[in-house]
């Protein structure tokens, strides 16, 4: 099997994933891996493993199964925000559901701004001062925001 027909599986197995988790609440791998299998999809867990981080799948915390987080890996964040994070950002902090930025002076709106663009779906509002942010996060997910932003940052 050459390269392209590897991808081609590996595409169509995904998108299989994604309409699975959609559609029904799937709240263990062991699930997954069960639904693709009835769809005639074979897999083995290591695979199925790496499909779930590369597709950015996180499970939600109150009994709602896998979920495709808008979280990106820091290569796909957009280079306006990894330079604007790099000259403004000092520090990250998380606190149960709120993560707050700490800014150069005068620089927190405009890296708030850059961040409600991102329209993630774990972050429920955004709240800019002069050189602090507060994120607001769905339950469960700030501790994953947070490292996102100090990935950003390092």
């Amino acid at each position: 099997m050459n390269e392209l027909e590897k991808e081609n599986i590996k595409s169509r197995r995904q998108k299989k994933i994604l309409e699975l988790v959609r559609r029904h609440p799937i709240m263990t791998q062991t699930m997954l891996k069960d639904c693709l299998s009835r769809e005639g999809i074979h897999v083995t867990q290591a695979t199925l493993s790496r499909d779930i981080r590369e597709m950015n799948l996180i499970k939600g915390v109150n009994g709602e199964g896998y979920f495709q987080s808008r979280i990106v890996p820091k290569r796909q964040i957009s280079h306006r925000l990894f330079v604007l994070f790099s000259m403004a950002v000092k520090a990250v902090e998380q606190s149960g559901n709120v993560i707050v930025i700490a800014c150069e002076p005068g620089m927190a709106a405009s890296v708030c701004s850059i961040i409600d663009e991102l329209g993630w779906n774990e972050i429920i509002g955004t709240i800019a001062g002069n050189d602090t942010i507060f994120v607001i996060t769905r339950e469960g997910t700030s501790h994953q925001l947070a490292e996102q932003f100090k990935n950003i940052n390092s």
